[in-house]
């Protein structure tokens, strides 16, 4: 292979494809850190019976 050949093939794997990995990568140990820490996707639930639609009324 001359130097042209090598030129024009480039560096491999594109600069996007590069950043998009990165990216989700990040992302992904963002996701397993708050699994892990207790911040799951139940964390904002209510665990008892389900909560009425006007919790402070007043009038009634």
């Amino acid at each position: 292979m001359d130097r042209e050949e090598t030129e024009m093939q480039g560096e491999g794997v594109p600069r996007w494809v590069k950043v998009f990995a990165a990216i989700g990568l990040a992302v992904m140990v963002l996701i397993v850190v708050a699994l892990l820490s207790g911040h799951g996707p139940g964390w904002h639930l209510s665990y008892g019976a389900a909560a009425p639609a006007v919790a402070w009324g007043g009038h009634g």
